[in-house]
């Protein structure tokens, strides 16, 4: 797949303006001060930025409204997704130096929708499949093809055929065709997955603060989670919004375990930040 080179992205990635109006409230000003103080007691490794959101409550759903599409920022309540988008956007403004709430939801937009260009609820990037390609291109991170590797079809078909579970779809039913269309071009995408079988022989090559895409056998969807991963004694574990904890955690178990412990997942695909 193409790739572009860092430094140019990132500039752009910085300058980009947010045109809409942002949702949040006075309490996520608030979280976001007290980041910025606790980002002064450390490093600024996406670790330690994901770190702080350690026992944040777990809600599904936060991005979804009205029909109308705004830059929702939350930052007291978090899904597995949020949670890395929250983080990495985080992460990039600690490199950018601007530290300022503003610069914050500007990464946020530019990561959340495709080109960064907010245009109504289809131009987000919905699948995570897509998020990963679209987030490569703009040079944000890198999809390495880790030893034992294979080929992965995102073979997505969810929102087109479950349109009335999403209220923007269910409002709109001219928007599920276009839906559908989006997931045709996803499938077209060519990426790699290393199966959950082999993850333990490959989990030397994996590094503190990947991201983790767990992927799915539940039918026409890609992606069934996302976390970090965190070097423990040499073992991979998963930083992540957890459901089943309903708040943000590290896994008690190594990342092998929890594959191999839930039937649904299938393997990992590997992102990195450049």
């Amino acid at each position: 797949m193409r790739k572009l080179t860092g430094f140019f992205i990132i500039f752009i990635c910085i300058t980009v303006p947010i045109d809409a109006q942002i949702r949040y409230t006075q309490d996520d000003s608030t979280v976001f001060e007290r980041f910025l103080q606790y980002s002064k007691q450390g490093n600024n490794s996406i670790i330690h930025t994901a770190r702080f959101f350690m026992d944040v409550p777990y809600v599904g759903g936060t991005l979804e409204g009205d029909s109308v599409e705004h830059l929702r920022v939350n930052l007291r309540e978090l899904d597995c997704f949020t949670f890395m988008e929250t983080v990495i956007a985080l992460h990039l403004m600690l490199q950018s130096k601007e530290l300022s709430f503003e610069r914050f939801c500007n990464n946020l937009q530019y990561i959340r929708y495709r080109g960064g260009i907010l245009d109504g609820y289809l131009s987000r990037l919905h699948y995570t499949s897509e998020w990963l390609s679209d987030n490569q291109h703009k040079g944000i991170l890198d999809l390495p093809e880790l030893p034992s590797c294979q080929v992965f079809s995102p073979n997505i078909s969810f929102m087109s055929s479950h349109c009335d579970l999403y209220p923007a779809l269910k409002a709109h039913p001219a928007w599920c065709k276009a839906i559908l269309q989006t997931e045709t071009d996803i499938n077209k995408l060519q990426l790699t997955y290393i199966p959950k079988e082999l993850v333990n022989a490959t989990s030397q090559n994996i590094r503190n603060g990947d991201i983790i895409a767990i992927t799915t056998r539940i039918k026409g969807l890609d992606i069934a989670h996302v976390g970090f991963a965190l070097i423990r004694d040499k073992k991979v574990y998963l930083l992540h919004a957890s459901s089943e904890a309903k708040k943000v955690i590290i896994s008690d178990e190594t990342l092998y375990d929890y594959l191999m412990n839930r039937k649904n997942h299938s393997g990992i695909i590997v992102a990195r930040m450049k």
